[in-house]
C-alpha cells in the first residue's frame, strides 16, 4: 500500500499522540480543543490513511499496535519539528519588534555595510531605527552611554585592552587591506608593492577620519626609528584627501573600502609589504546584551 504524505495532516497526528498520551478520547479532545467526535473521525481518516488501526483496547489502556508504533514514531518526529517551526517563526515576529540603533565610521557604511543593512530591512523592514555615522572615539561613547546599542568601527581594542574588555563585547567582522595612495606621476608608482619606510621618505597625509591610530600603528611597528615618522597633512574627508594626492602634495595610506565610491583620477594604489589589515569590530556594551536584531546584523555580515 502507498500512502501519499501530503494526505496525512498535522492535524492527525497530533490526534494520536494526544489519544495515546491520554488514554481517553475525552481527555485527548479537551486537551486540543476540538469535539470528542472530532478526535473519532480524525483516527478514523489516519487509519484509512495508513492501512490498519493504529491502538487497540487492551487492559482498560490504549496500546499502540504495530502499525502505531511506526506511526508513532514519525508523528512525534514531525509533530516536534514543527513546534520548532512555530517557535522560530513566533521569534521571527518578535526580532520584528525588536529594533537595532547602530553607530558606524564613515568607510564602513558607505562602502560595505550598507547592502548588509538592506538585505536586513528587506526580512526586517522595521529592525533598524537608526544609523549614526561618527569617528572611532564618538562611536564608543555612543555605545557606552547607550545612543547606539552597536558600533561598527576599526579595531582599536589594543590600545586599551583591559578598558575595553570591562566595559565592552566585541566581534571581528571583515579584514580590510590597507593600501598606499600615490600620485600616478609618483616614482613608486611602478613597483608592485611598496614598503612604509618606502613611504616615510615622501610628505605624508594623513587621515584624521578615524584611522589614525591604525596607521601610527603601522608606522610605528615598521620603522627602526619612529622619530622618522612626521604627518605633514591631516585631512578629515577621503575625496579631499584624494585630491591633494592626485595633486602631487604627497602620499597616504588609507583603507581599501574608504576609497570605494571615491573619485580617484590621477591617483594609484599599491599594496603594502607585508601587507597590513584593518579590522572592522562590532561592539556592544557589557551591560546590555545584543537583541536578536543585533545577532542578525552578524550573521549578515559574517555570511
Amino acid at each position: 500500500m502507498m500512502i501519499r504524505g501530503a494526505d496525512i495532516s498535522i492535524a492527525q497526528l497530533r490526534v494520536l499522540l494526544a489519544v495515546v498520551e491520554e488514554q481517553s478520547y475525552t481527555r485527548a479532545a479537551a486537551r486540543l480543543g476540538v469535539s470528542q467526535s472530532g478526535v473519532s473521525h480524525s483516527m478514523q481518516a489516519l487509519e484509512k490513511l495508513v492501512g490498519g488501526p493504529l491502538i487497540t483496547k487492551a487492559a482498560e489502556r490504549w496500546e499502540p499496535t504495530a502499525l502505531g508504533e511506526l506511526v508513532l514514531t514519525s508523528a512525534r518526529k514531525v509533530v516536534g519539528e514543527f513546534q520548532v517551526l512555530s517557535q522560530q517563526v513566533a521569534q521571527f515576529h518578535n526580532e520584528v519588534d525588536e529594533t537595532l540603533k547602530i553607530g558606524v565610521i564613515p568607510s564602513a557604511l558607505t562602502g560595505w555595510l550598507s547592502p548588509h543593512l538592506s538585505s536586513l530591512t528587506s526580512r526586517y523592514p522595521d529592525a533598524i531605527s537608526l544609523v549614526l555615522e561618527g569617528m572611532e572615539e564618538e562611536i564608543k561613547e555612543w555605545v557606552e552611554s547607550g545612543v547606539v546599542d552597536m558600533g561598527i568601527t576599526t579595531d582599536v581594542t589594543q590600545l586599551n585592552l583591559t578598558y575595553w574588555c570591562e566595559h565592552f563585547d566585541w566581534q571581528l567582522l571583515k579584514k580590510d587591506e590597507v593600501v598606499a595612495v600615490l600620485p600616478e606621476n609618483h616614482s613608486l608608482r611602478k613597483q608592485a608593492s611598496v614598503t612604509v619606510a618606502e613611504l616615510a621618505d615622501h610628505p605624508l597625509i594623513m587621515s584624521s577620519g578615524g584611522c589614525e591610530a591604525l596607521i601610527q600603528q603601522i608606522f610605528a611597528h615598521s620603522l627602526e626609528e619612529v622619530d622618522t615618522f612626521q604627518v605633514d597633512f591631516w585631512v578629515r574627508d577621503t575625496r579631499t584627501l584624494l585630491q591633494m594626492v592626485a595633486g602631487d602634495v604627497g602620499v597616504s595610506l588609507v583603507p581599501t573600502l574608504a576609497l570605494n565610491n571615491k573619485p580617484a583620477a590621477n591617483v594609484v594604489t599599491l599594496p603594502l609589504s607585508p601587507q597590513r589589515d584593518r579590522n572592522l569590530i562590532a561592539f556592544w556594551a557589557k551591560w546590555q546584551p545584543l537583541n536578536q536584531v543585533g545577532q542578525q546584523l552578524l550573521k549578515e555580515c559574517k555570511a
